[in-house]
């Protein structure tokens, strides 16, 4: 609201929100003389302005409110003028949600905050999203995006494991994994896997983006994996959500959240717990997650907020099976002495500046202080664990950044016409100093079957103990050419500077081949630093063909730095190659996306990868252990789809229902083009299936939405060799194809309740997607068989 008095040349007031409470640091402005005031801390303000000016009121969470001088305002008396929240819009986002129907996914805009966004990119929409969200079941949360290769030994949703395009799921090491815009993994450059997930029911959307824009974000050949956490509420100073899950094999869950927004001040927390047997026998689990941020307005175009997130897990490992253990009983375990614990914390400030209408400056620092513990009997699965002493491998992972991005949208002017621009566009340039550092150590821990861990010998541990420092700075620009009203053009640059070292020393037995009594031990010392600067360029170019659709074409180069797992660490199933070195390559496409009025969504494209120096896991000569090398060159190339259609639409008349199909399909070619062995050559690259489909149809009605999903993926070989028949400790062989149905559904009623429900693996299908070669296995890891859930959700505002 806005209580205003006119008289002479003083317009003045007092602005208020909709519940009458003073809003403080508003921007007032006289938009013919261009005069400016802010209104005080009770509201009041005072402008000069004459009868029939334009008075424009700003602010950042409220659309802005516009009056005439004597005209909208009485000139004498009070007067009432409502100031309203903003609208939460996606902008440009082609995404459809009308009422009954909502395609869940959609395409980012070429221009997000700070961001250009190019290529091949998606944005799932979680908050109608159907699927068993607390579990943050990945066929599920994932089924619209093609591509994408998801291993699933993991039922509780504690870990992600996710590739695209023919490159490695292992805890979705290939994309650069961000929440919020800034870094969650364990080391960037050195250990760039993420033991943390988000909670899906904390999170608004999940961003995927590959192509030239992917620069900006890092060198990683699959580009970038950003969750975004819930906004904190405007419209209300307190909002309570609790979501609570109960599903078999003893899983139960609880996701409490507060929200709200009070004058500039916004913020949010949430807590999550969840607990379970597993499936399998052996699989027990226990993990609690927690996010708090607080933000707040210095004036509409300054925000400033702080965020805080812990998780913290403990889960008994059942470890692998061998294929005959696998075919006569997927849920037997015959380890019952291996745990994996992880705490992990995360800090990060940002700021966001928008200096004017075209010109924004963010920054944001971020840390992290987290570690992982691993504890158990190693050998090969065909051996049996006799009991005694436990293997243990603790890592503590520290680093921190700072990246700031500086966004300046332009136009340029023909000489002819200097009203209409002739070329429009956005330049953005950043840096980043990032630094971490990780140490670890492998060594012998106590006996017994619970979750000790504790070294025997902290000091001088049985393994080894090496630190691994990495340094990294980056300065990265994308223009983004916006040519009449179709063309656009893209062009990126990354400059990275590089430094990785390792520092520490291992241990080398001699056992006796017949007896195993250790003959002799000996001490090596190891260090290693490597530096390297690396240039990296892309480009993409679009053209809009109709009023919602367009072709795209994309080159980007990748590169990936050696990390601490490929050169130490001590494993009786693999060895690894002491001249291995870096892997670089490159990544292009040509796609056709749009949508068709709000009945069609889709998304087609090729893309080409190559991928040079590859690390992968091959057999090594005259020994029966695997060996992490340098395999070779290798190419990924192949054809992905993605399309979604409401039938119901395809009518004239309006109706209150829906019923949608959406198929998700994709060729993947992926093969050694060289090899130091000359055998690899044509040989498929591991963990690649060449034919991936999911597809699903789903209604809603009123209240009701049910759906169900089917997903398949071909065969795919775990290792370079392409071994078909499994070796007897079960490391190596095929992953047999498989194929999975989830059902769900939900139901809204009242005004704050909703209850979800499903049944994921309704036909109980027996199936794994991978092969460990230590932990969690060694050996087959099963996945989840039939398993059901329901959750209730209650949402109150004050």
């Amino acid at each position: 609201m806005a209580s205003i008095v006119f008289g002479q040349e003083k317009y003045n007031g007092i602005v208020v929100d909709q519940f009458n409470e003073a809003l403080p640091g508003i921007k007032v402005q006289n938009l013919i003389s261009k005069d400016l005031a802010r209104s005080s801390l009770n509201g009041e303000f005072v402008i000069r302005a004459k009868h029939g000016d334009t008075i424009q009121f700003t602010f950042n969470q409220f659309d802005t409110l516009r009056v005439l001088a004597g005209v909208d305002i009485a000139t004498k008396g009070e007067s009432r003028l409502k100031m309203c929240y903003e609208t939460q819009a996606i902008g440009e986002v082609i995404i459809v949600k009308k009422r009954m129907a909502d395609f869940n996914v959609g395409f980012m805009p070429p221009i997000k905050g700070v961001r250009l966004n190019t290529g091949t990119n998606s944005i799932i929409e979680l908050e109608n999203l159907s699927g068993a969200k607390s579990t943050g079941n990945a066929r599920e949360m994932y089924a619209k995006v093609p591509g994408l290769n998801i291993w699933e030994n993991d039922g509780a949703g504690i870990q992600i494991g996710i590739g695209g395009r023919g490159l490695s799921p292992k805890r979705t090491a290939n994309f650069n994994t961000r929440q919020n815009g800034y870094d969650i993994s364990a080391d960037a450059l050195g250990y760039p896997e993420s033991y943390y997930t988000p909670p899906i029911e904390a999170l608004k959307s999940i961003e995927i983006i590959r192509g030239s824009a992917a620069l900006q974000f890092g060198t990683q050949f699959g580009g970038l994996l950003n969750f975004e956490v819930l906004d904190p509420v405007k419209h209300t100073p307190f909002q309570l959500t609790s979501r609570n899950t109960l599903g078999g094999y003893g899983y139960f869950s609880t996701f409490n959240r507060i929200s709200g927004t009070h004058n500039r001040m916004f913020y949010q927390a949430y807590h999550q717990y969840k607990k379970g047997d597993g499936y399998r026998e052996n699989s027990e689990f226990f993990q609690h997650q927690a996010f708090a941020q607080f933000g707040y307005y210095l004036n509409e175009n300054w925000t400033v907020s702080a965020e805080f997130t812990h998780m913290n897990y403990v889960t008994k490992q059942a470890g692998g099976l061998t294929d005959l253990g696998f075919e006569e009983d997927p849920k037997q375990s015959i380890r019952d002495r291996n745990w994996f614990a992880v705490d992990w914390n995360l800090l990060a400030l940002k700021s966001t500046y928008e200096i004017n209408q075209s010109t924004t400056f963010d920054i944001r620092a971020f840390g992290m202080i987290s570690n992982r513990r691993t504890i158990g009997f190693l050998g090969k699965i065909t051996q049996t664990d006799l009991g005694g002493n436990r293997e243990m491998i603790y890592s503590d992972f520290m680093n921190g950044g700072v990246e700031a991005r500086f966004m300046k949208k332009y136009s340029w002017y023909s000489e002819d016409d200097k009203i209409t621009p002739k070329v429009k566009g956005a330049l953005l340039v950043g840096a980043r100093v990032y630094q971490g550092e990780t140490q670890t150590k492998q060594g012998t821990a106590a006996d017994g079957d619970d979750a000790n861990f504790m070294f025997i010998n902290p000091d001088d541990v049985e393994g080894s103990s090496f630190i691994y420092p990495s340094v990294n700075q980056a300065l990265f620009a994308e223009n983004m050419f916006f040519i009449g009203k179709k063309w656009r053009v893209n062009l990126g640059v990354r400059i990275e500077n590089i430094s990785t070292s390792s520092e520490g020393f291992y241990k080398q037995y001699v056992v006796h081949p017949l007896n195993f009594d250790t003959l002799s031990i000996t001490r090596a010392s190891d260090s290693n630093s490597i530096s390297r600067t690396v240039p990296l360029f892309g480009t993409g170019v679009s053209y809009k063909v109709g009023k919602n659709s367009s072709l795209y074409s994309n080159l980007t180069q990748n590169y990936r730095a050696i990390n601490f797992t490929d050169i130490r660490v001590t494993n009786p199933n693999v060895v690894v190659d002491p001249n291995i070195k870096d892997e670089y390559g490159f990544t292009s496409e040509l796609g056709f996306r749009g949508l068709l009025k709000d009945v069609l969504i889709y998304d087609l494209s090729a893309f080409y990868i190559f991928y040079g120096d590859k690390i992968g896991l091959a057999p090594k000569p005259k020994t029966v252990k695997k060996e992490r090398t340098n395999i070779g060159d290798a190419q990924n190339y192949g054809i992905e789809s993605f399309a979604e259609i409401d039938w119901l639409k395809l009518g004239e008349k309006e109706r209150n229902w829906a019923l949608k199909t959406f198929v998700n399909a994709s060729y993947i070619n992926a093969n050694y083009i060289t090899s130091k062995e000359a055998n690899y050559v044509g040989n498929k690259v591991e963990y690649v299936s060449t034919f991936m489909v999911k597809s699903g149809i789903s209604s809603s009605f009123k209240n009701w939405t049910l759906k169900v999903q089917g997903s398949f993926n071909s065969p795919q070989f775990s290792d370079a060799s392409n071994a078909v028949e499994p070796t007897g400790d079960a490391v190596i062989g095929e992953v047999p194809a498989y194929m999975v149905f989830d059902f769900s559904g939900n139901y809204k009623f009242k005004k704050y309740f909703q209850v979800e429900f499903g049944v994921n693996n309704f036909t109980n299908a027996s199936y794994f997607t991978r092969r460990a070669t230590g932990y969690p296995g060694p050996g087959i890891l099963p996945s989840d068989g039939i398993n059901g859930y329901v959750t209730l959700q209650f949402k109150f505002a004050k």
